[in-house]
């Protein structure tokens, strides 16, 4: 009788925590990267032994213990957020984190910038973990590219054509922007005269916006209306209020080529447009996001991007033996060894931009689980209480 009393009693324990295991599971619905628990359950037979008549043993005790509980790492549905730093693995793969110099490893990429301009984790503030320029496995700090460096104009391209006949002889391009060392932008013009004996051969002068000449040079063309080999370009010196005079070089094609300027034998007028100029004014930073690597590429105001460093993830063989630290957080056990890499390397998943992961727990099958585990409650109390009936009646039964 007291041996049916304490399979009763496991059974409640045993099954009393399960109750606590889809609790938690329940608990967690919403919480983006939770991996849900299922119990396993142990049969107890060799606990207690007892001695036979003919001298051997044979099993005491039985009954069951809730000896572990096993993490399902089923992918949870990639739900979309107005954060363009939230970060969902679509495959396999962790984000590795770093709270006060232990990693940790997560599937919940809730990223942003701390007041230091760390990239971490909002929920518990670890540093995520980086590949940089600087180190493989190291943090970004988005104080080094809040802005994008100035850069001096060296060279503008023309294109377009310029009129071999008609009447109209000279010909400006006005608004040509460039931009000094310090970001500062100083608007050009450009005068074209044509030969009165020549028709293939033109006059050019670049002047500021004080009608200042900052420089000039001539221009000729070959019969078949492409630029002449060594007239293609020319160089001026623009002056700069703020900083150094620097050099800007104009250049109107390759010879024998019609991708510049042109001079076909039937046109009458001209059209030229600077088709780019290699200057940049200061940039500052208006839009970050991952890419399907994990690269962090940062946008500018003006029109620049660069990618800063790359998300480190970490891929395990058996990614249930990771420990639980709750909520979405584990951590690997000394024998695990974990696989680093970037997104769609090394068996890793592909990272998905302004993505999270939610939770994979599934309220069917929760709800199923809990009537099962109330079922297996309900029957070993039921246990408890007719073993704990018949000793009351053999108590009363040695009383007469």
């Amino acid at each position: 009788m007291f041996g049916a009393i304490y399979t009763a009693l496991s059974g409640m324990n045993a099954y009393s925590q399960g109750l606590d295991v889809i609790g938690n599971n329940v608990a967690n619905l919403n919480t983006p990267g939770f991996k849900i628990s299922d119990p396993v359950f142990r049969e107890i037979v060799y606990r207690n032994q007892q001695s036979t008549d003919s001298g051997g043993t044979r099993p005491g005790g039985s009954g069951v213990q809730a000896n572990s509980s096993s993490m399902a790492f089923v992918q949870g549905e990639l739900r979309d957020t107005s954060n363009p730093l939230d970060a969902a693995i679509d495959g396999s793969g962790f984000f590795v984190l770093n709270q006060d110099g232990e990693y940790r490893y997560t599937r919940a990429g809730q990223f942003q910038f701390d007041d230091d301009g760390f990239l971490v984790e909002r929920a518990s503030g670890a540093k995520v973990v980086m590949s940089t320029a600087d180190t493989a496995l190291g943090f970004f700090d988005l104080n080094t590219a809040r802005t994008f460096s100035p850069r001096a104009t060296t060279e503008v391209i023309v294109t377009g054509t310029l009129a071999r006949g008609g009447t109209t002889v000279v010909y400006e391009l006005p608004n040509i922007k460039v931009y000094d060392s310090a970001g500062t932008a100083i608007v050009l013009k450009a005068k074209f005269l044509r030969s009165s004996t020549d028709p293939l051969k033109w006059k050019v002068e670049v002047v500021d916006k004080d009608n200042n000449v900052v420089g000039g040079g001539d221009i000729a063309f070959a019969a078949d209306s492409t630029p002449a080999a060594d007239t293609t370009a020319l160089t001026v010196t623009v002056n700069s209020a703020d900083v150094e005079d620097f050099a800007v070089t104009f250049k109107f094609g390759d010879a024998g080529s019609f991708s510049g300027v042109t001079t076909p034998a039937s046109s009458t007028a001209s059209q030229l447009q600077v088709l780019r100029q290699d200057g940049l004014q200061l940039g500052s930073l208006t839009k970050t996001e991952f890419d399907e690597k994990g690269q962090l590429q940062l946008t500018y105001s003006n029109g620049e991007t660069k990618a800063v460093g790359t998300l480190v993830l970490a891929n395990f063989d058996a990614p249930q033996q990771l420990r639980s630290l709750g909520g979405s957080f584990f951590a690997a056990t000394d024998k695990m060894h974990p696989i680093i890499g970037q997104g769609l390397s090394s068996g890793i998943g592909k990272v998905v931009g302004g993505k999270l992961e939610m939770s994979n727990v599934e309220l069917t099958q929760q709800f199923t689980d809990l009537i099962i585990m109330q079922r297996g409650y309900q029957a070993s109390s039921q246990i408890s209480s007719v073993a704990n009936e018949l000793i009351q009646t053999l108590l009363q039964m040695d009383g007469r």
